[in-house]
C-alpha cells in the first residue's frame, strides 16, 4: 500500500447508467513526479543507475520497477514514451523489472520472482548469452524489449498503483418531477412539456396574462450537515463499511483469526446494496482473486450462518443455480467466498482451501465543518442521494 504524496494528476472517468438513475465518477490520482498511464502511475527517471540500484531506488519511492504483463500495458507505456514531447526521453533505453535467472535459465520479474510469461525478445536476441542480463525498453527500436548487462547504467521506470476515488451518485426518479418554472420561462417547449404545462396552468407556455401566471414562491435552500465516513489506515471505504483486501492466502479459519488480529472481522454482508457495492469494487479495482467472506455452513441446523455471530444469513448472495444443483449434505464443512469467475457473486468451497480474504470494520461517522480537515482514504465509494432542485 503506497504513501499518499501531493496530487499533481487527476484522471476522471464518468459513466452513466442507461436509465440515468446512477452516475459513477472515478478519479485515479498519482503521487508527485509520477505520470498516469492507463490506471497505473509511472515515474520516468532523468538520471541513470545500474539495474540493482534502480530496483532499490523505486522501493524508496514506494514503488517497483515496472512489470509489463499484458500487451495492453506494453502498448500504453510504449505509446506514452514514444509520443512524449522531449526527444531525449524516447530515444534512451530504460530499465524495467525483468532479470535473467541463469540457474533456472528463465526470465523473471525481480520484485516478485514470478516468471515472465511472454517471450520478451525478438529474433534478434535469440541465442544470446543472457547471463547477468536484465530487460530494458529500447527507445531506438520503438521501445521493444532488449537484453542488456545489469551493470550498465540507464534511466529506469518505476510503477505504483494509482489512488482511487470512486463516487456513486444515486438519483431518486420519483423526485425528478416536472419543474413549473419551465412553463413560465418563455423558452421554447417540447410537445411533451407543453402538455405538462397545460395540465399545470391551463395553457401551454407563457400565453396567459401576467396576473394569471402561477409562479412558485421562492424558497431558501436548507443547509445540511453532511456525514462522511472515516476508515482506519489501509482500509477502503465503501458506503459506511471499511474493507481491507488481503494479498496472502489462508484457510477460512486462518482468515478469521487474521482479521481478528487486526481488530476487524471477516466481511459480513447484510443486504443486496452492500453486496452490490463490494462486487462493483472487486470487479473494477481489485485483482481477480477468490476471497473468503465470513459465512459458513452449519450442518447441524442445516443453515448458512455468520461465523463470528452465529446468526443465520438474512441475505444470501449464493446464486439460485448453485443452491438448486447442490444437495445440502454437500455443503458440509464449506464456507462462502466471492468468486471472480462468477462476476464476484457468492460461491462455496471447502474451509480448508486457501484463498485471499476480505476483512471489515464499521466506518466512523464524522460531521464535515470545513474543507481539507480530513485526509481522504486511498479508495472511497460514497453513496450520495440527489438534492432537490
Amino acid at each position: 500500500m503506497m504513501i499518499i504524496f501531493a496530487i499533481p494528476v487527476v484522471w476522471i472517468l464518468l459513466v452513466s447508467t442507461v436509465d440515468g438513475s446512477q452516475d459513477t465518477i472515478t478519479r485515479y490520482i498519482c503521487p508527485k513526479n509520477f505520470h498516469l498511464v492507463g490506471k497505473q502511475c509511472y515515474h520516468f527517471s532523468d538520471y541513470v543507475e545500474q539495474w540493482a540500484f534502480s530496483h532499490f531506488y523505486c522501493q524508496l519511492l514506494n514503488s517497483s520497477l515496472v512489470k509489463i504483463e499484458t500487451n495492453r500495458e506494453q502498448k500504453l507505456l510504449r505509446d506514452f514514451v514514444s509520443f512524449h514531447n522531449q526527444p531525449a526521453f524516447n530515444k534512451s533505453e530504460r530499465w524495467i523489472d525483468g532479470t535473467y535467472d541463469w540457474k533456472q535459465g528463465k526470465w523473471k520479474w525481480g520484485s516478485t520472482g514470478e516468471l515472465v510469461m511472454d517471450t520478451p525478445f525478438t529474433k534478434r536476441n535469440i541465442g544470446e548469452d543472457f547471463k547477468w542480463s536484465c530487460i530494458a525498453l529500447d527507445g531506438n527500436r520503438k521501445n521493444k524489449w532488449s537484453a542488456r548487462k545489469c551493470i550498465e547504467k540507464k534511466p529506469f521506470i518505476c510503477e505504483t498503483p494509482s489512488n482511487i476515488y470512486v463516487e456513486f451518485r444515486l438519483y431518486d426518479k420519483k423526485k425528478k418531477k416536472f419543474n413549473i418554472t419551465k412553463c413560465t420561462s418563455g423558452k421554447p417547449l417540447s410537445i411533451q412539456e407543453e402538455r405538462k404545462c397545460t395540465k399545470l396552468l391551463g395553457t401551454p407556455g407563457n400565453n396567459e396574462p401576467a396576473n394569471l401566471v402561477q409562479k412558485p414562491s421562492p424558497t431558501k435552500p436548507t443547509r445540511r450537515n453532511i456525514d462522511t465516513w472515516v476508515c482506519p489506515p489501509l482500509m477502503v471505504s465503501l458506503g459506511n463499511r471499511c474493507y481491507s483486501f488481503s494479498d496472502k492466502e489462508a484457510t477460512f479459519e486462518e482468515a478469521h483469526f487474521e482479521c481478528r488480529k487486526n481488530k476487524s472481522k471477516l466481511a459480513i454482508i447484510r443486504n443486496k446494496a452492500q453486496d452490490d457495492n463490494l462486487r462493483r469494487f472487486l470487479n473494477n479495482f481489485i485483482e481477480k482473486q477468490p476471497r473468503w467472506i465470513g459465512a459458513l455452513y452449519d450442518w447441524k441446523s442445516d443453515k448458512w450462518k455468520w461465523a463470528l455471530t452465529g446468526q443465520p444469513l438474512t441475505y444470501n448472495g449464493i446464486p439460485a443455480s448453485v443452491l438448486r444443483n447442490t444437495p445440502p449434505e454437500a455443503f458440509e464443512w464449506k464456507a462462502i467466498f466471492m468468486d471472480p469467475k462468477m462476476d464476484n457473486q457468492w460461491n462455496t468451497d471447502s474451509q480448508t482451501k486457501k484463498k485471499r480474504f476480505i476483512c471489515q470494520v464499521k466506518a466512523k461517522a464524522v460531521k464535515k465543518f470545513g474543507r481539507g480537515l480530513l485526509r481522504p482514504p486511498q479508495a472511497t465509494i460514497r453513496i450520495i442521494p440527489q438534492s432537490r432542485s
